[in-house]
């Protein structure tokens, strides 16, 4: 009998088409911590947002693809590969939604002898909507096998290094620290926004950089998010004069539709339009070695 090791995302469609984009977006909203509803309505609300979003987010996801894959899938596989050779134990990819579900790789683990899990969620914060969604599945699907749950690494020193690795910024620009909003409702009795907090300052001391603006993206939805929004800071740093700006978005491990559309193309556009000269977005530290580096010893101190 043996352990594994597993990490966590969010995943993707299983293919380009917009059957599978629809499929994909409806699973993802079923999901009782994505919209909080009563069952039936979370169904109706789920299948009307999929069939209305199918489209754009596909368009999106095309625009970004990685070697004709989803980034977020791409990199995440490449991920766990090189946390393999580097820690010379296997670590498996699995996916909250879609192809290679937490569900479908435990049970195709258990069957070939593993009787304990080690899961590392790429979610560097502790959310809701994402850790403990996470949690959940693996929790069914474990059925009361041994497992251990990496709930955040936020602070970790190596997180911080493999953020800071792809930073670059001017010295008389602006640097903007951008997480993923959430409901202010998922923030009562959750550490996110302070543990969003926490990553931003400890950047920012690890760069040297003095002092950085902090906003929320990717608002989905009526209702108080948390706020200063992204765009809305963008747009007060043009009209304040700041010609430059890079953007760096440490609540996501891997490139997605959220960092390449949202902000490196489509906040860019907008910066670029309110005034601003120069938009520089820093990318997620996706398969480097330093974020490989990280998972090994987010692995070995679960031990």
């Amino acid at each position: 009998m043996s352990k594994a090791r597993i990490i966590i995302n969010l995943g993707a469609p299983t293919d380009f088409s917009e059957s599978a984009a629809e499929k994909f977006l409806r699973q993802f909203l079923s999901d009782p911590f994505i919209l909080p509803f009563p069952k039936p309505v979370r169904s109706v609300l789920a299948g009307f947002i999929a069939r209305r979003r199918a489209g754009r987010y596909l368009a999106a996801a095309r625009r970004i693809a990685v070697r004709g894959e989803f980034p977020l899938v791409a990199y995440t596989r490449s991920l766990a590969e090189k946390v393999s050779a580097m820690s010379g134990e296997r670590v498996y990819a699995a996916f909250r939604y879609g192809r290679d579900s937490v569900a479908d790789v435990v049970a195709r683990l258990s069957a070939e002898g593993c009787d304990g899990f080690d899961f590392v969620p790429m979610y560097p914060q502790n959310s809701l909507s994402m850790t403990q969604s996470a949690r959940a599945a693996v929790v069914a699907a474990v059925d009361g096998k041994k497992f251990s749950f990496r709930q955040s690494y936020c602070d970790h020193p190596l997180y911080i290094d493999a953020l800071a690795e792809n930073v670059r910024f001017d010295k008389d620009g602006a640097l903007l620290v951008s997480f993923h909003s959430v409901p202010i409702s998922q923030t009562r009795g959750s550490p996110y926004a302070a543990e969003c907090e926490t990553t931003a300052r400890l950047l920012i001391e690890r760069l040297g950089c003095g002092s950085a603006l902090l906003g929320w993206q990717s608002k989905m939805g009526r209702g108080k998010w948390l706020e200063p929004s992204t765009v809305s800071l963008l747009r007060k740093l043009a009209r304040r004069g700041v010609g430059s700006v890079s953007v760096v978005c440490p609540a996501f491990s891997c490139d997605c539709a959220e960092t390449l559309s949202e902000i490196a193309s489509d906040a860019r556009s907008y910066f670029l339009e309110c005034g601003g000269k120069r938009f520089n977005y820093c990318r997620c530290p996706n398969d480097s070695d330093k974020h490989a580096e990280l998972f090994c010893a987010l692995f070995e101190e679960m031990k």
